[in-house]
């Protein structure tokens, strides 16, 4: 789905990333790279094919849009160095002219050394003409500039007609602000809100489906 929002033209993936096509850069939130052997670690099964997914549909996406830049908002990783990191820097060995990007997230837990290691320039805050990037939602936006954020995981909750629910992760584009969703498999998701206003738009059967408000009024309770 292509939408022209704060005058740049945003392409919202069903992969859930973001294509900027001016800048030839894809951007995604809240991949949580680790998570998976954080909790094996610890004697919690978890299936090695989540962190594996992450990577099938991060090639997907470049195979796509074949971006110049690649630019994470934050939680790229989710805990301490561990073998997952390492199987995620030898995928990133197959695209060596890629420009990479972090916005630090409040899971990354050390210092830039770390990520500048894996081939990311490290930003606090990252502005690119009237874009501002954090990974979370910034609390006062200047006027004339769009917040692109992650760190919410938003989903939106729908109900069925026979009262029966389903929560689907979503693009939440609120009045200068998109947050986006979990790119990573193994993230969990937070059910929003929505206000009179905003725009939600769906992942749901590999497809991008803008909720309508008078759906997004039938959400259920949380």
């Amino acid at each position: 789905m292509i939408l022209d929002i704060h005058n740049t033209r945003f392409e919202f993936s069903a992969l859930k990333c973001v294509y900027w096509e001016q800048h030839q850069t894809l951007i995604c939130a809240d991949i949580h790279i680790g998570k998976g052997a954080h909790f094996r670690n610890n004697g919690i099964g978890v299936p090695v094919l989540l962190n594996k997914n992450n990577f099938w549909n991060l090639a997907k996406a470049f195979d796509q849009y074949n971006p110049k830049n690649f630019l994470v908002l934050g939680d790229m990783v989710h805990s301490t160095e561990n073998l997952e990191w390492a199987e995620f820097s030898d995928f990133l060995d197959n695209y060596p002219t890629m420009n990479r990007m972090l916005v630090r997230g409040n899971h990354e837990l050390y210092g830039n050394e770390h990520y500048t290691s894996l081939g990311f320039e490290v930003h606090e805050r990252l502005k690119m003409d009237s874009l501002l990037f954090t990974h979370e939602p910034e609390s006062v936006i200047p006027e004339g500039i769009m917040n692109l954020c992650g760190h919410i995981h938003p989903a939106i909750r729908l109900l069925g007609t026979a009262s029966q629910s389903v929560r689907l992760p979503c693009y939440w584009i609120r009045k200068g602000s998109i947050v986006l969703p979990a790119f990573g498999e193994f993230t969990g998701m937070h059910a929003i809100k929505p206000k009179r206003g905003d725009r939600v738009i769906a992942v749901a059967d590999k497809k991008v489906i803008e909720i309508l408000p008078d759906q997004t009024n039938k959400q259920a309770k949380t």
